[in-house]
């Protein structure tokens, strides 16, 4: 009896943390912990993707719509699905982009951003239909993907993606789209 209670205040504080932690660049990122309800778990996450006159280059802003500060440090987790709904596989490398990412404390309603580029081959591409960003703490949220003249992207099967690139989350937008091309 006092294991299993012991073991569901551990898993409530568990499921409490919000801060992101990072591998360095290069290795693979492990999924954030969950627990047995995620599935119920609402985003605190707005997001949107805005293009770039550079095709495939946009700037991310990853919104806290929650009501509680969020911390936040290193790279987003960016997720892809098709226009069936099925998860696509398509490879994200994290880059230090415009360096190492520092420790955001997200005040409701505040954003942090990235860099990313959607990266197009002919011959591996496949048509995009969701961009899903998330970060501990919170459930994956949809990306609203703005187009180069400001308006959203409701058509998002024209964008084909076969790699992308994101860079470290930054408080403010200043030099997070220098990807070296």
């Amino acid at each position: 009896m006092r294991v299993t209670i012991l073991a569901v205040v551990l898993m409530a504080g568990l499921t409490a943390c919000v801060t992101i932690n990072t591998t360095p660049a290069g290795q693979s990122q492990t999924p954030p912990a969950t627990s047995s309800n995620a599935g119920e778990q609402q985003s605190v996450l707005e997001a949107e993707l805005t293009m770039q006159e550079k095709p495939g280059l946009g700037l991310l802003g990853t919104k806290n719509a929650g009501t509680k500060p969020i911390t936040v440090q290193g790279w987003p987790k960016l997720s892809f699905s098709d226009p069936t709904g099925t998860p696509m596989a398509i490879p994200v490398k994290r880059e230090l982009v415009p360096g190492e990412g520092p420790s955001i404390t997200l005040q409701p309603g505040q954003t942090a951003w990235a860099g990313v580029q959607l990266e197009s081959d002919d011959s591996d591409s496949r048509a995009l239909n969701v961009l899903s960003v998330e970060l501990p703490g919170s459930a994956p949220a949809k990306v609203k993907i703005i187009g180069t003249n400001g308006q959203e992207v409701i058509d998002t099967t024209k964008i084909k993606v076969s790699t992308a690139k994101v860079g470290t989350l930054q408080p403010i937008t200043q030099g997070v789209l220098t990807f070296d091309y």
